[in-house]
């Protein structure tokens, strides 16, 4: 089982320690324990920082207080500093502990524009406020280890600095909320701050029983609170979700038990969630997490998505914000203590990553074990929901055939792997068999067939992507929502032009527009590329596989580009602006992004390739010319054409995530 911290003693004993020695030993048990490697700027901080506080408990007569070194935070890989264990002053029987966060700055200040944090060594606009950083670690130990909950109290250590050159930060010159006043103190390295430390440390922990109740935290059961877990439920409960069909219902019935049993049995169960798109994959997500939580369960969600999780976080978190810290990503979990969840829900698990590495991980803190164990080993019951031909980059490896042999190497019994088809429509409910049409075109499956128009789906065919758009923003005027996406086969310019405009990258003949922006601008009313999906401006950028998978829109528009033609009766792939494709199977990877992108449509999708082979080729498919229903639109709105006419658009509303 994996160590909840690096290491714990008491005050006195850590004292007494050379600290070339304890620094050396701290080193090899991050690497032991948490399997990461060290900097050597955390190094560092240990050498310098861990002395200054062991000084003060010594001075303050404290030395038998137990100190827990690098405490994980227990929702994610975040690590407190240092945790000073012992007893309520005034009720000895209690628990009573201080978070120190340890700073080795000089001096700070605020920077005006953004309210962070200047300090040597920071970023140009600042750091977050230490007091707000540790505040945010201590939350989430009360939230996940019920029994600090009340009990917890921080410290900012800032041991290189004289208070008058922090008193910038400090209330009352700095406002912080009244909780993070009332519970953290910041302290610099003078005299008179190292005897008010003292002080505080003094009145708020006692040496008795201090090591009972490190014994209590090393060993208690580490699962969100029954308050956080009813706040998630609620939270859940009041969004407007789709009802589940049988199956989706049977699957989650099924996994709901399955957490119920493991709570006194350690009997994993793995169950792997196969739907395509809009089966209710991220629905069924959503439930589980709902009823699991109003179970007092606990049960976290994860994706591999940054857009996906910052809407989930949006759609669900928008009252609570400590909420936000149930969505989680894949990554987050790679030091967690084995069984440390009940469940842990893993949608669109095909974006899973072969390790947890990020791309900015320095070298030191890498490691090589699949991300799938890490996730296998979080929980009691992993649940996998995915859709093996939505991964559309090489470095996505989540097939169901990768989990079950992770399974089955962490000594899962083969009769606990579970295995679940999701075949009912949730997305194209009134025409389900539109999918089955799309993997025939783009050759899943033999030769395309003729589409036949049924149920009140429109799939239409766009001789220009101006009569696209046009279409669009016209249903857009009568109330829905619409997005216009793309094959990634046009440069995408990162930088906005001069006054904030972005590039328009996607060009066809004299039609241009720009793809989503990397980076929003409020002003110009140019959402990011995380909020592109759901902010109403988002219509007037082009996204792409990345920024439109996971959502869908009551209407949707794709622009085939060159990647991927119709020649000589078969497909064939081509270049393309995505490095992230380039591989063996690029043509797969290719089919699987067209696949995607053309089911992001509730109720109607437009199609046009700017090929012109593939476009006499989708023009024998019998599908119904965009024209003719513009035409129609007209006719039977006359006066929304002729606002549209005069440039007069409706302002559309906020859209919601399902």
């Amino acid at each position: 089982m994996k160590s909840r911290y690096l290491l714990a003693g008491s005050a006195a004993e850590f004292h007494s320690m050379k600290i070339d020695h304890l620094v050396d030993r701290l080193e090899h048990l991050a690497g032991k324990l948490f399997g990461i490697d060290i900097s050597p700027g955390e190094k560092l901080s240990w050498r310098n920082s861990i002395p200054s506080v062991l000084e003060i408990l010594i001075s303050a007569g404290l030395g038998e207080v137990m100190v827990i070194l690098e405490m994980n935070v227990l929702s994610n890989d975040a690590r407190i500093d240092m945790l000073v264990v012992g007893s309520n002053p005034s009720s000895p029987h209690e628990p009573s502990v201080v978070a120190i966060e340890n700073k080795q700055w000089s001096r700070a200040r605020v920077n005006p524009r953004t309210q962070l944090i200047v300090h040597p060594g920071a970023k140009r606009d600042g750091s977050l406020h230490p007091a707000e950083q540790v505040w945010n670690y201590c939350r989430s130990l009360e939230r996940y280890m019920p029994i600090l909950t009340d009990r917890i109290h921080a410290a900012v250590n800032l041991h290189n600095a004289d208070t008058s050159d922090i008193e910038a930060i400090r209330h009352p010159h700095f406002r912080l909320s009244k909780e993070i006043q009332d519970r953290v103190r910041i302290y610099g390295g003078d005299a008179s701050a190292k005897a008010e430390f003292a002080s505080f440390l003094s009145n708020t922990v006692r040496p008795q029983r201090a090591a009972e109740h490190l014994r209590d935290i090393k060993h208690a059961h580490v699962r969100p609170t029954d308050a956080f877990m009813r706040c998630v439920a609620q939270a859940v409960s009041e969004r407007e979700m789709f009802v589940l069909l049988d199956e989706q219902q049977e699957a989650a019935d099924r996994i709901v038990r399955a957490v119920g049993e493991a709570i006194t049995e350690d009997n994993k169960q793995i169950f792997i969630i196969i739907g395509g798109p809009g089966t209710g994959k991220s629905v069924l997500a959503l439930e589980l997490l709902g009823r699991l939580s109003r179970l007092s369960r606990a049960a976290v969600h994860a994706s591999g998505s940054s857009a996906f999780g910052k809407n989930l976080r949006k759609y669900v978190g928008s009252r609570e914000k400590p909420i936000a810290e149930i969505f989680t990503y894949f990554h987050n979990h790679r030091n967690r203590t084995r069984n440390d969840l009940h469940a842990l829900i893993v949608d669109e698990a095909h974006r899973l990553r072969k390790d947890s590495n990020l791309r900015y991980t320095k070298a030191e803190l890498r490691n090589d074990k699949p991300q799938v164990h890490e996730i296998i080993e979080a929980a009691r019951v992993p649940v996998f929901l995915l859709d093996p031909h939505q991964v559309v980059a090489r470095n996505e490896v989540g097939t169901p055939e990768l989990i079950r042999q992770a399974a089955l190497e962490l000594k899962v019994a083969p009769e606990n792997i579970h295995e679940i088809t999701l075949g009912r429509q949730f997305r194209h409910g009134n025409c389900p068999r539109y999918v089955d049409w799309v993997e025939q075109l783009l050759g899943y499956s033999p030769a395309p067939q003729p589409w036949q128009q049924g149920g009140d789906f429109q799939l239409l065919l766009a001789e220009s992507p101006q009569d696209m758009e046009n279409y669009l923003r016209f249903q857009i005027a009568l109330g829905h929502s619409a997005r216009m996406v793309a094959g990634y086969c046009w440069e995408w310019t990162k930088q906005p032009l001069p006054g904030g405009r972005l590039s328009p990258d996607v060009k066809i003949g004299e039609w241009q527009r720009p793809w989503n922006a990397h980076k929003g601008n409020a002003k110009r009313g140019i959402p990011d590329r995380n909020m592109w999906p759901t902010d109403p401006k988002g219509f007037e950028q082009i996204g792409c596989i990345y920024t439109a998978q996971n959502f869908d829109w009551d209407y949707a528009g794709l622009i085939m580009g060159p990647d991927y033609t119709w020649r000589e009766g078969g497909w064939t792939s081509g270049r393309n602006f995505d490095t992230r494709t380039g591989s063996s199977n690029k043509h797969d990877l290719i089919r699987n992004v067209y696949r995607v992108l053309a089911t992001r449509g509730k109720y109607g999708v437009v199609l046009f390739s700017t090929d012109e082979a593939t476009q006499r080729m989708l023009g024998k498919l019998e599908i119904p010319s965009l024209k003719a229903a513009l035409s129609d639109l007209q006719r039977l709105h006359p006066e929304t054409a002729k606002q549209i006419g005069r440039g007069q658009f409706a302002t559309p509303v906020q859209e919601s995530f399902f």
